[in-house]
C-alpha cells in the first residue's frame, strides 16, 4: 500500500455516493505498489480504496477479486470488492480502481506462541482452498520481473553501484535455469509479509493486500511467508519457526519432491524482494511512498545459501 495518485474528498465522495457520506479520507502510506484510502462513513462502516498503479494490470483484477471472495466464501476473512451499480471495477484519474471491505485487527511486529499457531492454522487454511480451485494467473514476480529489472539495470550502469546487486546479478544466471518443473501449483497469496496479516489478540483476523497472488508451488509462498517472519536483524529465529512448522503440518503435507526444493525457492524468494526493493529505490520515486531496505533480503539470500532449512519440514 501506498499513496501515488492523490484523490480529493469530493472526487472520492462522488464514487461513494450510493454508500453514504464520507466522514474521513486518509491515504494509506505504508507499501509501495498501488494507491490506497482508508474511508469512513456517517454510518461508521470503513473501506479500503485502492487505485491500481504500473505493477498491477487492469486484466488481472477479477483474477484477484474472484480469489479473495473463493477464501472468503470458505471461512477466510480478506477484503471483498463492493459491487456498485453492477460493476466492481471503476476508474478516477483514468486510474481502475476497486472498493473494498474493512478487515479488523492489526499486524504483529514480535508474534507469541498463540498468534504463531494461529498463522500455521490460517496459512495451511489458505493453501488447502487454494489447491482447490480452477483460477489461473502466471506468476509474473519471478523470471519475467527479473528479466526486466536486470536489463533497466543494465542500461542505466551508473545508476546502480552495488556489490550486492552484482553479487545477486550473478546467482539469477544460476538459478533461473534451475526452476524445477514436477512441483504440483496452487492458487497462492505471494505477498504474507506481517503488514498483510492482522491479528485480533492472539488470532489470525484476516488477510489483505492479494495483488500479487498467482497459480505457483505451494513452497514459494511458504518460503516468501518463511523469509518475512523469522528474520530479524540479520538473524534467523529458529524456535519461532518451529512453532509455526509445528501448527502449520497438523493439516499440510508436503511431498518429498516440495520439501527438496525448498532451499531453492527461499533463496528465489529472497532475490524477487531484493530485485523488485533496490528497483523501487532507484527507478519508482513518485508519490508519497515509505521505500524498504533491499538488502534486508540480500542477507536472508546469503543465510540460505550457508543453511538448509528444509530439514524442518
Amino acid at each position: 500500500m501506498a499513496v501515488y495518485t492523490e484523490v480529493s474528498l469530493s472526487e472520492a465522495q462522488e464514487l461513494f455516493q450510493p454508500l453514504g457520506k464520507i466522514i474521513e479520507f486518509e491515504g494509506i502510506k505504508e507499501g509501495v505498489e498501488n494507491t490506497n484510502y482508508l474511508v469512513k462513513l456517517s454510518d461508521n462502516k470503513k473501506f479500503i480504496l485502492t487505485l491500481f498503479e504500473k505493477r498491477t494490470e487492469e486484466q488481472d483484477l477479477p483474477y484477484f477479486n474472484n480469489l479473495m471472495k473463493l477464501f472468503y466464501d470458505n471461512g477466510i476473512s480478506c477484503p471483498l470488492s463492493l459491487t456498485l451499480n453492477n460493476k466492481n471495477l471503476f476508474k478516477i484519474k483514468g486510474k481502475p480502481c476497486c472498493i473494498y471491505s474493512f478487515i479488523e485487527g492489526r499486524p504483529v511486529v514480535k508474534p507469541n506462541l498463540e498468534q504463531l499457531k494461529s498463522l500455521g492454522n490460517s496459512i495451511a487454511q489458505l493453501h488447502q482452498f487454494g489447491d482447490h480451485s480452477e483460477l489461473f494467473r502466471e506468476n509474473m514476480m519471478l523470471l519475467p520481473t527479473w528479466k526486466f529489472i536486470t536489463s533497466q539495470f543494465s542500461k542505466y550502469e551508473t545508476k546502480l553501484n552495488s556489490s550486492e546487486y552484482k553479487y545477486i546479478l550473478n546467482n539469477i544466471h544460476t538459478l533461473s535455469d534451475s526452476f524445477p518443473q514436477n512441483l504440483r501449483k496452487i492458487n497462492i497469496h505471494a505477498d504474507l509479509f506481517k503488514d498483510n496479516i492482522f491479528f485480533v489478540g492472539n488470532q489470525v483476523s484476516g488477510f489483505i493486500d492479494f495483488f500479487f497472488s498467482c497459480t505457483d508451488t505451494i513452497i514459494y509462498d511458504l518460503a516468501t511467508f518463511v523469509n518475512a517472519w523469522f528474520f530479524s536483524e540479520n538473524k534467523f529465529i529458529e524456535e519461532n519457526y518451529v512453532s509455526f512448522l509445528r501448527s502449520y503440518k497438523e493439516s499440510i503435507e508436503l511431498t518429498p519432491e516440495e520439501k527438496s526444493n525448498f532451499n531453492f525457492y527461499l533463496k528465489v524468494s529472497a532475490i524477487r524482494f531484493f530485485l523488485t526493493r533496490i528497483y523501487d529505490l532507484n527507478f519508482n520515486l513518485e508519490g508519497d511512498v515509505k521505500h524498504k531496505n533491499p538488502l534486508e533480503f540480500f542477507e536472508i539470500f546469503k543465510f540460505h545459501e550457508k543453511n538448509n532449512l528444509q530439514d524442518f519440514l
